[in-house]
């Protein structure tokens, strides 16, 4: 630390560093000693307050140090380079001619020889004086060093962590005394400089001669910017001689401590055409200022870039002119690397976003880093090719693509002293290349052509198998040192670099997916085209013989009569489903254009609403109509309107169980607008954002059908889009739905008013004729021998009475509409087989399917899945849910009744072999019982008159059937048997069925899946007499 020095006549000015302690601080000041360098020649004063128990430390510290140790003798002088160590019991002081004095101390205690000492040593030696306060108890030596601190001397205090008795150093610290704070070893090594600083500098070698002579002003000057925590420099003079203090040490560097006393300048000869300016103005009475002034250092050894915020203000002395310049620096180097860097950072964002592929993402990632970046002097970015074990250069700046820092290719493989990309592909993690200079020799880097430090790799983008997909390669600048900071700004650039790149390979595989799906969705579009167009040839020839013979003059016998309806329906449903799906492909391949023509609308909607007049009083469904004439014709294409009035209706009775569907038509000032109102189940919020998307279908709607391809709605709206105008659709779940469709008045000129009703109905009465076989009433098939209970579950009234007229010949049939009533049926009458289908609305066949394996009384039934989605994935789907069998639609006839066939025969043998094994075991045993894995449940119990019979599953089995003193003993036999997945074995108590207890002996063994997992217990209970030979 830097101070003010003051002459006295006597003796030649030396420094002094006393070191003191108390009881316990022995080992404080060996350690202090012991770190001094080997070259200390300062004098050394040690004092311990120990009363008389010190006798032996000379002999203690003269076996821990290479220092002469030596007794303090009175009237000796102080001499540099031994340590003088008081004497128990006395006080030591300094004279002010250098010798030493020594005199018996008094007290009880002795207290006060610290501060005795460090006062005189304050009073003879001033600001050369460097007092350490060590490890000790009590406030002895608290004085001293205030006087030492007043006197301009350097106070040092052991910090409190480090001192075995804190009391001492901490009185120093907490007075605000000490200079420096330090812990145990640093203390030896500051020591060493701050004596070192204390001599010198001869001040009668300087122009301004010794201190003593010095102006009285100068003075105050000086100890003012030596106390100040700022870097400050005093000019002094017309030859502006330097005075500064230790936080301006860093602006000098190497300069110091020659620089003290000297006129500036000669310290600054490679500056002074810069400062001599400013100089002159600051003197003249004018403050200059500079902010961010790059000033190169000298910090830990080496030479750096650092920015100072500079201040010359004009020093005033009696006289109107000032007497010299003060400076002022405040180091904004963190500052100006911070601003400088993120600039950096953001200018790299925007000039890497949205490039249309991994090379280019890099190529402007480096070409945005420019020839002048002086946080990255050089950078280089290759692409990975892991297959072939090299990278290849994709961009380089700062040093030529090509060269020593950036060859066009790199072997992944490389070790220093080339790029060590071996490392980088082992690790993942950044790499550090240090001395690049001496590795690539007379190369030079950046716009100053400077000799390359260091440089820093790394992965870029995601790792694959072998590599990561590119390397990232940043130079780090010689002029600034690669610390904690510069190190996090390094990755965030390459974060930046692995952003690009990952965010273009995303991009350009977007591209290609959506170029993939576009062709796809084009390819599927023209299919559906193709499949409709060739599809109504054979509907064509299949329909016109079903309608003749549905005809009344056919003479078709009546037994047959309703086959025929059926087959005539559906081809005519198909039919429609034909047509929705060309219209569809149609307007997806924009080749359907609105041919208007003025048309009566409201006569045209009531007809189109009429036709499913029969299909809401099956349904039970009020349907009010509402549309009353027009005050003109309106301009629209009949066959679309008539489109979305069907389609409208169609799926409002669909999902409305009770209350009413209202259509209604209202004229406004330059719009049509129709309106569909039902009460139905409504559509949840989520879903309101679908309904008008393509094959979308709410998976947990409740409808009257699961039948539809799901395009109904997506057609509306873009038939309504095609007539200019638009539909919009509220809803509330449990309370119905209302769409809303709005077309154009504006009549085109010229146009024939059309008549409606008469060739636009034949869709539209294929929906609702479909619509009128929506129903889900059971159907029960007719009576027939009990050979066996087949219960029937679809959807579809046609396939139910279907299925029901094929399997009634062999079989009773109950045939339902839903899984949710086909469940509560088989519940309340277990049936011998279910027959389901797949596609169900609200509950589904998968669904059913696992309720029913769940469902201890129905597990066991067989079930054989319908579906008519084909594939080995949806059979796996079908068996995995629980599915004793899969068939596909369609099938054929005689080949659902041999499956049906051979699945109750199965169980029916299954059925026997239970009946044979529950005989054997009834003749065996007196009860026979089955456990879950872990016991917690009891599936069954047969008691045979011993035991009471389980009516269901049971969970307090325990209580139920074990007596009171004996569960102890049951369950501590049932965790060993679980545990080790043996045999359980037991005797105890049981309720008889009359309430009594009785003896029996249980056995159960575990049965084991293929996995080895333990599925069930079986065991038996014998009624066995008890330990008084009773039972």
């Amino acid at each position: 630390m830097l101070s003010l020095p003051r002459e006295s006549p006597g003796p030649p000015e030396r420094a002094v560093v006393a070191l003191v302690a108390s009881a316990g601080g022995l080992g404080a000041i060996a350690s202090v000693l012991s770190t001094l360098p080997p070259g200390f020649g300062f004098a050394v004063v040690v004092a311990q307050n120990m009363g008389g128990h010190g006798g032996r430390l000379v002999d203690v510290l003269r076996q821990r140090l290479p220092l002469t140790v030596e007794w303090a003798v009175d009237g000796t002088p102080l001499r540099d380079g031994v340590v003088a160590v008081c004497p128990p019991r006395t006080v030591l002081e300094l004279l002010p001619d250098g010798t030493l004095s020594l005199a018996p101390a008094t007290g009880p205690g002795s207290g006060g020889v610290l501060d005795a000492l460090l006062t005189s040593l304050a009073g003879s030696a001033g600001e050369r004086t460097v007092a350490v306060v060590l490890s000790g108890m009590g406030q002895d030596g608290l004085a001293g060093a205030q006087a030492v601190r007043q006197a301009g001397g350097t106070v040092i205090a052991q910090s409190e962590q480090s001192a075995e008795h804190a009391s001492m150093p901490l009185a120093v610290t907490e007075a605000g005394v000490a200079n420096l704070v330090l812990d145990l070893p640093e203390i030896g090594p500051v020591l060493w400089e701050v004596a070192r600083l204390s001599r010198e500098v001869d001040w009668s070698q300087t122009p301004l001669g010794l201190v003593r002579q010095w102006p009285a002003q100068l003075v105050t000057l000086v100890r003012t910017v030596l106390d100040s925590p700022v870097g400050m420099c005093l000019l002094w003079g017309p030859d502006l001689l330097q005075f500064y203090n230790d936080a301006y040490r860093l602006v000098l560097g190497a300069k110091h401590p020659a620089g003290l006393g000297r006129p500036h300048r000669e310290c600054w000869p490679e500056a002074w055409h810069l400062n001599e300016p400013r100089y002159r103005r600051a003197l003249a009475g004018e403050a200059v200022s500079l902010e961010d002034a790059l000033h190169p250092i000298t910090r830990h050894g080496d030479t750096e870039n650092a920015w100072f915020d500079l201040t010359f203000s004009p020093l005033r002395g009696d006289g109107p002119a000032p007497v010299g310049v003060l400076v002022t620096a405040i180091e904004t180097t963190r500052e100006v690397l911070g601003r400088r860097r993120l600039d950096l950072l953001s200018t790299l964002a925007g000039y890497t976003r949205k490039s249309a592929s991994g090379r280019a993402a890099l190529e402007s990632f480096v070409g945005a880093l420019g020839d002048d970046a002086p946080d990255i002097p050089f950078a280089a970015a290759y692409l990975t090719d892991p297959t072939r074990q090299r990278a290849e250069l994709v961009a380089a700046v700062g040093t030529p693509a090509g060269g020593p820092l950036a060859p066009h290719t790199a072997l992944l493989s490389w070790q220093p002293p080339k790029w060590p990309l071996a490392e980088l592909v082992a690790t993942g993690e950044p790499v550090l290349v240090p001395d690049l200079a001496r590795v690539f020799r007379g190369v030079t880097v950046g716009a100053d052509g400077e000799e390359p430090g260091c440089a820093m790799l790394f992965p870029l983008g995601e790792r694959s198998a072998h590599a990561p997909a590119g390397v990232l390669v940043l130079g780090v600048s010689p002029r600034l040192p690669l610390d904690e900071a510069y190190r996090h700004f390094l990755v965030l650039v390459a974060a930046q670099a692995t952003a690009a790149l990952t965010d273009a390979v995303h991009r350009r595989r977007q591209g290609d997916r959506i170029d993939q799906l576009v062709e796809l969705d084009r390819t599927k579009t023209q299919f559906l085209s193709t499949v409709s167009h060739e599809l109504r040839t054979p509907l064509t020839l299949l329909l016109a013989p079903l309608d003749d013979l549905a005809a009344p003059t056919a003479g078709v016998p009546a037994e047959l009569r309703e086959h025929v309806d059926v087959a005539t329906r559906n081809a005519r449903r198909l039919l429609g489903m034909v047509e929705t799906l060309l219209d569809f492909s149609q307007l997806e391949a924009g080749r359907v254009r609105a041919r208007s023509e003025p048309t009566d609308l409201a006569r045209l909607t009531e007809d189109i609403a009429s036709t499913f007049r029969g299909a809401t009083d099956r349904a039970g469904v009020a349907l009010h109509v509402d549309c009353p004439a027009l005050s003109a014709p309106v301009p629209v294409d009949p066959e679309m309107w008539k489109k979305i009035v069907a389609n409208l209706l169609s799926n409002a009775v669909k999902f409305t169980f009770a209350g009413t569907i209202t259509v209604t038509l209202r004229e406004l000032p330059r719009h049509v607008q129709l309106t569909v109102r039902d009460t139905g189940v409504g559509i949840p919020e989520d879903e309101l954002v679908k309904v008008f998307t393509r094959f979308h279908r709410a998976p947990t709607t409740r409808s009257r059908t699961h039948d539809g391809a799901g395009i109904g709605l997506a057609l509306v709206h873009e038939l309504a889009r095609l007539l200019h105008g638009r539909v919009k659709v509220r809803s509330t779940v449990g309370e119905g739905s209302e769409f809303t469709v709005w077309i154009t008045r504006k009549q085109p000129p010229g146009a024939a008013v059309a008549e409606p009703g008469r060739v636009h109905r034949a869709t539209a009465a294929t929906l609702a004729e479909a619509a009128e076989h929506w129903d889900t009433d059971d159907v029960p098939g007719p009576a027939r021998p009990a050979r066996g209970r087949l219960l029937v579950v679809d959807d579809n009234r046609d396939m139910r009475d279907y299925l029901t007229r094929l399997l009634s010949p062999n079989w009773q049939v109950h045939a339902v509409g839903d899984a949710v009533r086909s469940l509560e049926s088989a519940r309340r009458d277990p049936p011998d087989l279910i027959l389901a289908d797949v596609m169900m609305p609200g509950m589904d066949g998968l669904e059913l399917a696992h309720r029913l394996r769940a469902d201890p009384t129905l597990r066991e039934v067989p079930l054989i899945m319908l579906s008519a989605r084909a594939g080995e994935d949806a059979t796996v789907e079908g068996l995995t849910a629980g599915a004793d069998d899969y068939l596909v639609k369609p099938f054929a006839p005689s080949e659902l009744v041999a499956r049906v066939a051979a699945q109750l025969e199965r169980r029916r043998v299954r059925a026997v072999a239970d009946r044979r094994f529950r005989a054997l075991v009834a003749a065996a045993f007196d009860a026979v019982f089955r456990m879950n894995p872990d016991w917690s449940e009891l599936r069954e119990l047969d008691g045979r008159g011993f035991i009471a019979d389980t009516t269901a599953p049971s969970h307090s089995w325990l209580d139920s059937y074990v007596a009171p003193h004996d569960q102890p003993g049951v369950l501590a036999a049932i965790d060993e048997a679980v545990r080790t997945r043996s045999v359980f074995d037991s005797v105890h108590r049981v309720k008889r069925v009359d309430g009594s207890l009785g003896w029996t002996h249980s056995r159960a063994v575990p049965l084991f899946d293929d996995d080895g997992e333990v599925v069930e217990w079986v065991g038996t209970a014998t009624e066995v007499p008890g330990p008084d030979g009773r039972r």
